[in-house]
């Protein structure tokens, strides 16, 4: 699974506060081969002179630029660690809390918004009521509480209260945005780094082994490498741009290919602004500081299921080796709290392993549930192909299942029937289905609710939270898309 081959713990990582001078262009990743696996540690070298760091800067974009995109996004990870956390939304309805000896699959489930809620409709009516009750529903919005670590902070803390919510504030923020600066858009919160910068590089690295850097304008948290979160709209010529000018930038040199997607991140990042005359302004110290250092690889189990359950949705107990396995079954409640307090994250633990949650639906780079077409579609579509697969409770309960080819399009088919036109999902995949199933797909598979399998794909326990309670099992292939199951095809037969 994409998360074993996560880079992870603490190695050698830099003790205490670093300086924005402390990291920079001589600190870029050592020459490494050429078939580095996908999120492979980035090897820090020595600071070296200008010249051998842009040497190094144009090797690591000559490699990116060679690389397929997946394998792009992973190099670059690897060897720059910026990237937000990304937890499941929802909470576990009042009153039905679960152990730990409990299944995803039968146990509780979260609160959705009505619409899309489709049990009752479908068994009650059919598609044109659930059509109606989509159209009497209120679409779904994002939660009011998104965004809380953003806000600005009234006064400094003076009570031990007030410091413990402001320093979890500050690690929040970071643990979402790596990158904080006192002019982008989380200015709001870089104070509060800048005013718990000991206790939060203390804290990032004794937790997650994570680098924290300082300087008087930035704060910039250095992730270890992990497949799948590259940056959003990149490919391998726009990552080898990047890398080239932020190594121009440092170096104090302009900038030569002046691309677009390249222009647009370094300015969202403030490394280029513009001074009330429209002059464009460089902050060298900053683009030092984003030259490529990630964390540094494991060393233990401890920090390595530490930063799985810090940085993805769900850690599975079949997917981690013995020893992690052991470590976590010995630790989970200890890391519960742990995180709890350090990052606002609740533990849901079910038998097939560990999600930390966030009740305020902020600490995510997606969110699910969430608003808009595909989050919508994606959320429906995993209950649907939960209520198909799902073990009977008296069965036993395996972290995966198959998903039949030929259920994921009727079962999206069903959905885009039922809630398309009503919800008023966008029309260019109401009239692309095939792009429409690609794409729900893959979002089902960033929140880890799904995994391939070779061509096929798997339905991981996890997403039984999505879906309604397990006492009634609906009978499959009721829309029209569906294919009938078996004992529907035995009585045709007869």
């Amino acid at each position: 699974m994409e998360q074993r081959e996560y880079t992870t713990g603490a190695g050698a990582a830099p003790g205490g506060l670093a300086t924005g001078r402390g990291v920079g262009a001589g600190q870029l990743i050592a020459d490494a081969p050429a078939d580095i696996p996908a999120g492979a540690p980035a090897v820090t070298a020595a600071p070296v002179g200008a010249a051998a760091a842009d040497t190094r800067a144009e090797r690591l974009a000559v490699r990116l630029a060679a690389a397929d995109p997946g394998a792009a996004h992973d190099l670059f990870t690897a060897a720059y660690g910026l990237y937000g956390a990304r937890h499941f939304g929802g909470v576990v309805e009042a009153g039905r809390a679960a152990g730990p000896g409990t299944s995803w699959w039968h146990g509780p489930s979260v609160q959705l918004p009505a619409g899309l809620r489709s049990r009752v409709g479908r068994q009650a009516g059919g598609p044109r009521r659930a059509r109606r009750i989509a159209a009497d529903a209120q679409p779904p919005v994002a939660p009011a509480t998104r965004g809380r670590h953003r806000k600005p902070e009234r006064s400094p803390g003076s009570t031990p209260q007030e410091v413990a919510v402001e320093r979890r504030t500050a690690a929040r923020l970071l643990a979402a945005h790596p990158l904080v600066t006192a002019t982008g858009p989380h200015a709001a919160g870089f104070p509060l780094v800048r005013r718990h910068a000991d206790w939060l590089a203390e804290r990032f690295l004794t937790v997650l082994g994570y680098p924290l850097t300082i300087g008087h304008s930035y704060a910039r948290l250095h992730k270890a490498g992990l497949p799948g979160r590259g940056l959003t709209g990149f490919e391998p010529a726009g990552y080898a741009g990047l890398v080239r000018a932020l190594s121009a930038l440092a170096d104090g040199r302009p900038v030569e290919a002046e691309r677009d997607d390249v222009l647009q991140l370094l300015d969202e990042w403030q490394v280029l602004t513009r001074d009330a005359d429209g002059a464009p302004q460089v902050d060298r110290e900053l683009a030092r500081a984003l030259g490529p250092l990630a964390a540094p690889p494991a060393e233990g189990p401890a920090l390595t299921v530490r930063r799985l359950l810090a940085e993805t949705p769900v850690v599975l107990l079949d997917e981690l080796s013995a020893e992690e396995r052991g470590w976590l079954l010995e630790h989970q409640w200890a890391e519960a709290e742990l995180f709890a307090d350090f990052l606002g994250l609740e533990a849901e633990i079910r038998a097939e392993g560990v999600a930390l949650l966030d009740p305020a639906d902020e600490l995510t780079d997606l969110a699910l549930p969430g608003s808009g077409t595909l989050a919508q579609a994606a959320l429906l579509l995993a209950e649907r192909l939960v209520e198909d697969l799902r073990p009977l409770p008296e069965e036993s309960a395996p972290s995966a299942v198959l998903i039949p080819d030929a259920l994921i399009d009727g079962a999206l088919g069903d959905i885009t029937d039922e809630y398309g036109l009503a919800a008023g999902w966008h029309r260019d995949y109401l009239a692309d289905l095939a792009g429409f199933r690609r794409d729900a797909l893959d979002l089902l598979r960033r929140m880890q609710l799904i995994a391939p399998a070779g061509r096929a794909w798997l339905l991981r326990a996890p997403a039984a939270r999505y879906a309604p309670p397990s006492e009634v099992h609906r009978t499959s292939g009721s829309g029209r898309h569906s294919r009938p199951g078996p004992a529907v095809q035995q009585e045709l037969m007869v």
